[in-house]
């Protein structure tokens, strides 16, 4: 099965976010399930500048609106050697970053990304030609929707099928219904049964709509946005309307670059055989830091700092915590004035409270080897990957029983030892607190914390699985499709 995977980011070269690892290791997976895989990016110059790239084809021309837009495809490969298709495009993508510079998002994000959802889906019809074409999130729906709703394209393509994941129904591409013309096609497509959300325009419905089938990142976030409005965000019922076509598949995490056992980046390698080398990385975490050696946990938290990973609830609950005697390291940026509250928290906890405000993986790695718990309060995750990556390092998660949190960890019961770390269901403070005092108990048994750990190592979320999954998933709407064409 050829698979092309249509996506804005890619690890390691253009990352704004967790779907960046998902592209980096799904096709690689994809490839050790038997699948034949390729990526179509746009051609970032954090890209081009990296990797050694060839001209495919001949130039080539999309319309955003009334506005050509001539591109050329580029193939390159990542280590895996698998085909990268970059969209050059140096007008919208030769820029420094992503989505924007500076907290700040391009102001022409919308023809950025309707042009390239339109390139996208011409190189799979014309030059990648795949099986599947696997479009993902709002910046990638746009290849969806072309791909069904232009009439040459849909001609070309008409032996594949479209898949639609989501990885964060609270971005989905909405704007005025005066920018549906940029997209090329008819009219009767902004219905209520197509694109038109509320009088606007909304791109990650029209591909939710318009494509063979729709995933979501977790099981358990599948259910939750079928059935919440707060978490579907308007798009509960479109969702509930695609009925088996839309399911949840739970992500993976990338052990080629997540394992204590291999990892570069931490203070001393370690395995659940010999876990050693753990307490190692701890000390060199509280030194680094300048935290005093306690006989206390650390509890670690690589996030974003917004209120959608739970910063508001652990900036309620944040004076509880500390009287637990517990010490917290947080690697987190994002909303200013969660940022103030923490730098400010940190001058009154001395001993006992870092917050680094400027990314750095080596440091995220180290807060994972270093960390005895790992803390993800989040008011809602499509699916999460820091708490699979604690679990690999033996650092048990706290985290709040929501979408992919609650399908990854389960409440460790010392009776039975049973479980791989603690996990609470209200969103509020003192949910949360009681989920830490657990975890501050089961610290000071040793023989609890060291079966806890053990527990944490067994977890396994490797991408094949995942893959495995999808390659099933791709193959029941395949067959779906030729029995609905028949039946046609």
């Amino acid at each position: 099965m050829k698979v092309a995977i249509v996506a804005a980011e890619v690890s390691p070269w253009a990352k704004a976010g967790g779907l960046a690892d998902v592209i980096g290791a799904l096709p690689a997976a994809f490839k050790r399930a038997g699948a034949d895989p390729a990526v179509i990016l746009p051609g970032y110059s954090s890209i081009m500048t990296n990797i050694a790239a060839r001209q495919v084809g001949g130039l080539m021309t999309a319309y955003v609106g009334v506005d050509r837009q001539d591109f050329r495809v580029l193939l390159a490969e990542d280590s895996e050697g698998t085909p990268l298709y970059l969209i050059d495009h140096p007008g919208f993508f030769g820029r420094e970053g992503v989505y924007g510079e500076r907290g700040s998002d391009y102001q022409d994000n919308l023809r950025r990304f309707i042009f390239f959802g339109k390139a996208a889906a011409i190189t799979a019809a014309n030059i990648v030609k795949p099986d599947v074409v696997h479009a993902h999130d709002w910046h990638a729906a746009v290849s969806a929707i072309m791909l069904r709703a232009d009439g040459g394209l849909r001609a070309r393509s008409a032996n594949a099928t479209v898949a639609f994941t989501i990885h964060n129904l609270a971005f989905q591409g909405i704007y005025d219904v005066g920018e549906f013309p940029l997209l090329g096609i008819d009219w009767s497509y902004f219905t209520i049964d197509g694109l038109e959300f509320y009088g606007r325009m909304n791109l990650m419905k029209g591909a939710i709509v318009l494509a063979d089938g729709v995933s979501t990142v977790s099981p358990a976030y599948a259910r939750e946005v079928t059935s919440s409005a707060d978490l579907g965000f308007g798009l509960e019922g479109v969702l509930r309307a695609r009925g088996d076509r839309f399911v949840g598949i739970l992500n993976g995490a990338d052990y080629r670059e997540w394992d204590p056992r291999n990892d570069p980046l931490i203070a001393a390698k370690y395995d659940p055989k010999k876990p050693a080398g753990k307490r190692v990385c701890n000390r060199e975490l509280r030194a680094s830091l300048k935290l005093p050696d306690r006989p206390c946990p650390v509890i670690g938290m690589v996030t974003r700092m917004t209120s959608q990973k739970g910063c508001d609830l652990l900036r309620a609950a944040l004076a509880d915590l500390m009287a637990l005697d517990v010490q917290l390291v947080m690697l987190a940026s994002g909303d200013a004035a969660l940022e103030e509250f923490f730098r400010t928290a940190e001058k009154r906890y001395p001993d006992r409270l870092r917050v680094l405000t400027h990314f750095d993986n080596a440091v995220a790695h180290r807060i994972q080897a270093g960390s005895d718990a790992f803390l993800m309060p989040s008011r809602f995750e499509p699916c999460g990957l820091t708490q699979m990556y604690a679990l690999k390092y033996g650092t048990a998660p706290i985290v709040r029983a929501t979408g992919g949190l609650r399908d990854t960890v389960t409440e460790f019961d010392a009776a039975t030892g049973i479980g791989n770390g603690f996990v609470f269901e209200d969103y509020l403070p003192q949910a949360l607190v009681a989920a830490v005092g657990r975890m501050r108990e089961t610290f000071n048994r040793a023989a609890a914390w060291k079966r806890l750990m053990q527990n944490c190592f067994a977890a396994d979320f490797s991408w094949d699985r995942a893959a495995r999954n999808y390659m099933d998933w791709f193959s029941s709407l395949r067959s779906g499709s030729k029995m609905e064409a028949a039946q046609g």
